[in-house]
């Protein structure tokens, strides 16, 4: 059972992955325009500055921004569905731009997920990057939350040093929400 679950998860994950290589195209809408599709908001990172998404196999996105100060950055991806909460998502995720790394996560509180971000569920890790997706950074905390009906957003905060994420996380943890 464990290896038809891990199998599945594996395949899922190659579909999900370069699945997204056509999502990149000309006529895909905008950041903006999926924000106002899923009824979010977002509050552009202070003293960042906003760098190209880099399309890649392991998991593409839609905006960037670049710590000026130190080798630290955070991505944004939408993912507009109806489906409700399926932990499998998030996990295919997590292999897909770790390189095949799943540790164990922490799935937040229903309270605390609703409050903090208006979602219905909700999850993070952290893990090793893979060179694709990671380019030249080594580590990421995946925070990922989900609206039953509309779909997931993740918030992938990269950096060399996985003890700089924690400080240079905490003034854009709630810049991405759903709204009530």
């Amino acid at each position: 059972m464990t290896k038809k679950l891990l199998l599945l998860l594996i395949l899922f994950s190659g579909f999900f992955c370069f699945g997204q290589s056509d999502t990149l195209k000309t006529d895909y809408p905008g950041f903006e325009d999926i924000l106002d599709s899923m009824n979010m908001t977002f509050i552009a990172p202070k003293n960042m500055e906003e760098t190209a998404p880099i399309e890649n196999r392991q998991m593409n996105y839609e905006k960037a921004y670049r710590d000026t100060a130190a080798r630290f950055e955070v991505r944004y991806a939408l993912r507009r569905h109806n489906m409700g909460f399926i932990p499998q998502i998030f996990e295919a995720t997590t292999l897909n731009i770790s390189g095949g790394h799943l540790p164990e996560y922490s799935i937040f509180g229903s309270e605390a997920v609703k409050n903090e971000f208006g979602a219905d569920g909700g999850a993070t890790v952290g893990v090793p990057v893979g060179t694709e997706f990671g380019q030249e950074y080594q580590y990421c905390l995946l925070v990922y939350i989900h609206k039953t009906g509309i779909g997931d957003a993740y918030m992938f905060y990269l950096a060399d040093d996985q003890s700089i994420i924690g400080d240079r996380m905490s003034p854009l943890f709630h810049n991405l929400r759903f709204e009530e």
